[in-house]
């Protein structure tokens, strides 16, 4: 088995990342084959922040036989992290480690960490975007983030094979290169991903990727639907006078239900509002010569998006942030 470690700098990185970050180690494997059952780990890629700087952690099997010494060691890196950060990981990287780990009779559980995977990320913008695919490459391509390799996942097989025949330095090398920017790159990425969405909340155990266009009006109350990254392992549902929040785990997604009073006259077509004095919001905008406890989300055909993002954040740390 061979270890290398190397630290790493990062300067392209959004600051209100740094904390998350800091909590978080991102991962990638190479294997030689798509089946948990019957392939090998070539190698694991971890990168994470420890020791008052980020350092890369590379494991290279040389033999099967190093598997279960490398899923040691992985679990020894990462045992007092937070979050899981992948791209795609949640459908390959991490269900294949896990077999590997309960075949070794490891006792590992990654449900015990808060994983985003980049890739269910990216998805929602696929039309957006444009590109051929979500493949990791397009998508660096797509942000303007450089990269070193060229290789694809058949080219590191067929190295890894030629290695196994003749262990040459260069056929490690290259495997190895692979999988550091595989991994590298992912900090970069998800702070060039998140400036898609319109807004970021980040609340106790709970991130929310605010998209503008998920919200809606029906019946007067204000439906906000949400993508979010937390905690939970199963479903959440919190009912108050003033709101009702909705977690569905499986699909990880949040709805909040707000009630809304409405007006209407000769002059105004209609203006849909949440009087203040049920909430205390320090901060929202207004509207000149109406009553300023009067929290403007819908004024004919202008949609305050500002004030729904601050009453829906003031809502969700007084549930969240208490916890």
């Amino acid at each position: 088995m061979i270890i290398k470690t190397n630290e790493v700098n990062y300067e392209d990185i959004k600051s209100d990342l740094t904390y998350l970050f800091k909590e978080a180690f991102f991962i990638d494997i190479e294997s030689t084959g798509l089946s948990r059952v019957y392939s090998d780990i070539i190698s694991i890629t971890i990168l994470l922040h420890e020791e008052g700087s980020y350092k890369i952690h590379q494991i290279f099997c040389e033999y099967k036989i190093d598997e279960q010494e490398a899923l040691k060691y992985l679990k020894d890196l990462i045992k007092t992290k937070k979050y899981i950060i992948t791209y795609n990981g949640n459908s390959f990287d991490l269900p294949f480690l896990e077999y590997k780990l309960q075949n070794y009779n490891l006792n590992f559980d990654f449900n015990n960490f808060i994983k985003i995977d980049l890739y269910s990320l990216i998805r929602q913008f696929k039309n957006k975007i444009g590109t051929i695919d979500l493949k990791l490459k397009t998508i660096e391509n797509y942000f303007n983030i450089n990269r070193n390799d060229t290789l694809c996942g058949k080219d590191i097989i067929t190295l890894y094979e030629a290695f196994r025949i003749e262990p040459r330095k260069e056929f490690s090398y290259l495997i190895l290169q692979h999988n550091y920017e595989d991994v590298y790159n992912l900090p970069i990425l998800y702070s060039r991903i998140i400036t898609l969405f319109d807004t970021l909340l980040f609340f106790n155990n709970l991130i929310i990727y605010v998209i503008n266009d998920d919200i809606s009006i029906k019946k007067n109350t204000l439906i906000c639907k949400y993508n979010i990254t937390a905690s939970y392992k199963t479903d959440y549902i919190h009912n108050n006078i003033n709101f009702n929040i909705n977690i569905n785990n499986k699909a990880s997604k949040i709805e909040i239900q707000v009630p809304l009073s409405f007006y209407s006259d000769n002059k105004i077509n209609e203006f849909y509002f949440i009087d203040n004095i049920d909430y205390n919001i320090k901060s929202y905008s207004a509207i000149e010569g109406i009553k300023k406890n009067l929290i403007p989300i819908k004024f004919n055909d202008k949609i305050f998006n500002n004030n729904v993002v601050n009453v829906i954040s003031h809502i969700l740390n007084n549930v969240f942030n208490k916890k």
